[in-house]
């Protein structure tokens, strides 16, 4: 598999403007330590290679009020890494032969009308991006943990409607938009005859031996922060109600417990480890810890670049976005939003992926997810 998906990958990537850099567990420390004072209250970093070895690390406080420390046990918020998993669980429908990718998604969703130009919007279109759906700004798409959720079809009907305007013809380009893949959790709602969470739960979740990621929000999860005066900061007080905010320390907005509206496309969180468990079977060919999630031409497709109405390929596989760093190609995606950050980076040539979570908005993941450890 590992000369396949780099011959895949890199054939339709350009140049990258920086280089992989291999570092040793104690300057991997250092550069946790440093980025838990300047940059984030907490930092969590973890790797795995293919053939099961494993690096954790953490540094710097989950909370800041009690002063407890983050470990890489400490479960944060992923938001929307949520994404990888969606995508998961709705190709699994493929290879069962429930869902067609080609197919529109008003096969699955009658009741909803994805068209312009006379083309309609496509599963493959929603899981690469290429649908022409929006993106509006999901800030305000929260509730506490305390409170309870929408459900799926309410929350479409309220953020997009039946019928909405669409910025392209579907499949002329890729365009970034959460709105697709909460249509992605219906459909895989209405064809699997469970909710959401629970198909997860049982068929992506289980099998890859994730035992503490959840819907959920556990208490003993990260606290979310935000730089009072950063940019972000001041947004978010001014579009999010009070009661989402729990005082200042040190300079930092403390975000109350909450999770998002519409699972399918943010609502998962767990720890480090778990992302790894993933991440493992995306480079094993989908096999988990526990049972296989997707075949292996299944796996190699999700990483294969869409390509656009030109003929050219995009940035964007099946839920993956792709990327190179020195030459080397990988998958990954970014998560963030209300006080944490994370990326998830799979280097299939290497056979190893990397994983940063941190619980501030804007902390930047790049830094380390570039690094290999030795």
């Amino acid at each position: 598999m590992r000369g396949a998906l780099m011959a895949l990958v890199a054939s339709w990537l350009g140049c990258a403007t920086t280089r992989l850099e291999t570092v040793t567990p104690d300057e991997l420390e250092r550069r946790l330590a440093l980025a838990a004072r300047e940059e984030a209250p907490a930092v969590v970093f973890g790797a795995v290679w293919r053939d099961g070895r494993t690096i954790l690390r953490a540094a710097g406080r989950a909370d800041l009020g009690d002063a407890r420390e983050a470990a890489a046990a400490t479960p944060f918020a992923w938001f929307s890494l949520t994404k990888l998993f969606t995508a998961a669980a709705v190709m699994q429908l493929v290879e069962s032969g429930r869902v067609d990718l080609d197919a529109p998604v008003a096969r699955y969703l009658p009741e909803v009308r994805l068209s312009r130009d006379g083309r309609e919007a496509t599963v493959r279109h929603l899981l690469s991006h290429a649908s022409g759906l929006p993106d509006p700004i999901p800030i305000t798409w929260i509730h506490l943990a305390s409170e309870p959720g929408p459900g799926l079809d309410p929350l479409v009907r309220e953020r997009m409607g039946t019928a909405p305007e669409l910025k392209f013809e579907p499949g002329a380009k890729s365009s970034y938009s959460n709105l697709g893949y909460l249509l992605l959790g219906q459909v895989i709602e209405r064809v699997s005859g469970e909710r959401y969470e629970e198909y997860v739960g049982r068929h992506v979740l289980a099998p890859l031996g994730c035992r503490a990621a959840s819907f959920g929000v556990p208490g003993d999860r990260a606290t979310g922060y935000q730089r009072k005066w950063s940019l972000m900061g001041i947004a978010a007080r001014w579009m999010l109600n009070d009661r989402f905010f729990d005082g200042t320390v040190d300079g930092y907005l403390a975000l109350r417990p909450f999770t998002v509206d519409g699972a399918p496309y943010g609502g998962l969180g767990g720890p480090v480890g778990d992302l790894l468990r993933f991440a493992r079977a995306i480079l094993s060919g989908g096999v988990g810890e526990q049972g296989r999630i997707l075949e292996e031409p299944t796996v190699r497709a999700m990483l294969s670049p869409f390509v656009d109405g030109s003929g050219r390929p995009t940035g964007l596989g099946l839920g993956w976005h792709l990327g190179q760093e020195g030459g080397e190609p990988f998958a990954y995606h970014l998560g963030g939003g209300g006080g944490f950050r994370s990326e998830l980076r799979i280097y299939p040539g290497l056979g190893y992926a990397v994983a940063v979570l941190a619980n501030e908005t804007s902390f930047p993941t790049g830094q380390l997810t570039r690094l290999v450890v030795r």
